[in-house]
């Protein structure tokens, strides 16, 4: 059962900013695109990314990769999103499928499948994983990037929006569930680390609020955001702190 509905994400993505590129000064975009370039070195061919929108990472990884990007997305605003997007970075692209992930017939013919911030948003996550595997070559690589909101950052949205936390599946949010999901399936993991370290930006504060309470927490945050930015604090990772955790497998070949 999934945690959102295509009204959330449509919300969601209405307002997106375009063009949207990966930013090197703030300090996820930059940690995430070093992490990317470690474990995807010597990748080529294709990519999917579900839930693409707004097509940030797949210009990333067609222009840092040399990969041909492709994107499922279940909100028709995000896919308008990430197609204005990839035209306005000048991005050749292939595959753009707007639907519901599991109603769209995969195909075995992707070199690289991806997501970011997305199997956390079922409850049968497993099921989620098995689907990106369908989409993915044998040899291939699946990429999973998942938030971090069991640290410190789950108290602290549950105090901001509870809402937002409740529509996260928190018992994927570990490298020990990720891990086990990989060995399960026979994925040999490349890659599973925590990254991020600590993200002031990753906690979402209601847009309007007189609570005072809420209103210092929102302030602090901003203040930390830009403390943030410096690049010392990248390495500092851990479960407690990290705002992210990413996992690269290799589908083995079939004999």
């Amino acid at each position: 059962m999934e945690l959102t509905d295509a009204g959330f994400w449509d919300d969601y993505w209405a307002g997106c900013r375009i063009p949207s590129a990966v930013d090197y000064a703030d300090p996820f975009d930059r940690c995430l695109a070093a992490a990317l370039k470690d474990a995807l070195a010597g990748c080529k061919g294709s990519v999917l990314e579900v839930g693409c929108a707004p097509g940030k990472w797949l210009a990333f990884m067609a222009a840092e990769m040399g990969l041909m990007p492709s994107g499922i997305e279940y909100s028709e605003a995000g896919m308008a999103a990430t197609l204005k997007n990839l035209k306005a970075l000048n991005i050749a692209y292939g595959d753009t499928l707007c639907g519901d992930f599991f109603s769209i017939e995969p195909d075995a013919r992707f070199d690289v499948v991806m997501s970011f911030g997305f199997i956390e948003h079922f409850n049968d996550a497993a099921a989620v994983i098995d689907r990106h595997l369908a989409w993915l070559k044998p040899g291939g690589t699946l990429v999973l990037g998942v938030p971090n909101l069991r640290g410190i950052y789950g108290p602290i949205q549950r105090m901001l929006d509870k809402a937002i936390l409740d529509a996260h599946n928190l018992d994927v949010m570990s490298l020990d569930y990720l891990g086990k999901a990989a060995s399960g399936r026979g994925l040999e993991v490349r890659f599973l680390r925590y990254i991020g370290s600590f993200e002031p930006a990753l906690p979402i504060p209601p847009r309007r609020t007189r609570n005072p309470l809420l209103l210092a927490m929102k302030l602090a945050l901003r203040v930390a955001r830009r403390i943030r930015r410096l690049k010392i604090f990248d390495n500092m990772n851990n479960a407690l702190i990290s705002s992210y955790m990413l996992m690269v497998c290799e589908k083995r070949r079939t004999r």
